[in-house]
């Protein structure tokens, strides 16, 4: 094993790096996480020059020079464009948003157009078309279903229920509502009451109250495609016009949704672990300790071969938490 002395006298040093890149927030405790694959990591040094002139000879040249670093830049090619990567590349926000159902979506009808729906992928759909002026949805209060107690499984006088609320009790002057976590689950139909559950007496009553779409169902065939970004609606519909108001009932899985240009550029501190393919492996790590990343340059929506990438660029910054002589307050390389 070498010595740190003979490292740093080796002259043969030919280099071809590749490795993971880490990022975290700068000034954070977090640890540091892969921002996945890295197609080309740079760093770049601008200096500002100044030279005085010498004029005590013929024929001139420089007499004195000064200088200045004005700038170290950063460029990333990343491959994966993960949540993470794309919130920061355009200076966005990044929220989750959970699985759900969605009831009674308005829509008006545009033949040949996307509908497009409040949320992605929408599965398990459902197009009503309610008469003409008459509401999307119906309201039912207290329907009654006496001697049902736990395990059974109550069918309500109309489908696709939502906002269910169920009271339970001999009868509606003293029901009491019943929480839903743990004693009853929603489905198309009605409701499912737990074997268990510890809200429900035996042989009680039920009072439910909800809502239900209305209108004439249409079927998918010959009128829509469900698409990812919503519902198109064939140029040809047999069952829809131009103008046609609309109900949509569908679910939806769980997605990412990022906000662009909400924020300020992200401050952050990486580490590139370079391993050398020309020199048996050997290491070379850029400890880089505080760093502006400014928004993409471009990003890859479309395109016909290929595969998408987003180049990003930054600047390192003075990290004044840095202190001591000959102690960078920019960044550091170790090499083994």
């Amino acid at each position: 094993m070498a010595t740190s002395q003979q490292i740093i006298k080796r002259v043969f040093s030919p280099a071809a790096y590749v490795g993971p890149v880490y990022a975290r927030r700068y000034g954070s405790a977090e640890p540091f996480l892969s921002v996945g694959n890295v197609l080309s990591a740079e760093m770049s040094h601008k200096e500002d020059v100044e030279q005085q002139t010498n004029m005590t000879t013929l024929g001139g040249g420089v007499h004195a020079e000064r200088r200045r670093v004005s700038e170290v830049g950063l460029s990333f090619k990343f491959a994966d464009l993960n949540v993470a990567n794309y919130s920061r590349a355009v200076m966005g926000t990044a929220s989750g948003i959970d699985s759900g159902t969605v009831s009674a979506e308005a829509h008006k009808v545009t033949l040949g157009g996307l509908l497009a729906t409040a949320h992605l992928l929408p599965q398990n759909v459902v197009i009503r078309k309610p008469a003409s002026g008459g509401p999307a949805t119906q309201t039912v209060t207290d329907e009654s279903h006496p001697n049902k107690g736990r395990g059974d499984t109550i069918t309500f006088l109309n489908a696709n229920p939502s906002n269910v609320v169920v009271r339970t009790g001999a009868d509606s002057a003293t029901a009491t509502e019943l929480t839903m976590v743990g004693n009853y689950t929603v489905t198309t139909t009605g409701i499912l009451i737990a074997a268990d559950a510890p809200g429900v007496a035996a042989a009680t009553g039920f009072w439910v109250s909800y809502k239900y779409p209305t209108g004439t169902v249409i079927p998918a065939e010959g009128n829509y495609e469900v698409r990812p970004a919503g519902i198109y609606i064939l140029p040809e519909a047999t069952a829809l016009a131009d103008q046609d108001d609309i109900v949509v009932d569908y679910e939806f899985a769980s997605y990412a949704k990022i906000e662009a240009l909400v924020t300020k550029a992200v401050e952050l501190e990486f580490i590139i672990e370079g391993l050398n393919e020309a020199d048996d492996g050997k290491v070379s790590v850029l400890k880089i300790f505080r760093a502006s990343q400014g928004v993409a340059s471009k990003i890859s929506l479309l395109q016909e071969k290929g595969f998408a990438d987003l180049e990003v660029s930054g600047t390192v910054l003075m990290d004044s938490s840095k202190s001591g002589t000959g102690i960078s307050k920019y960044y550091q390389v170790l090499k083994n």
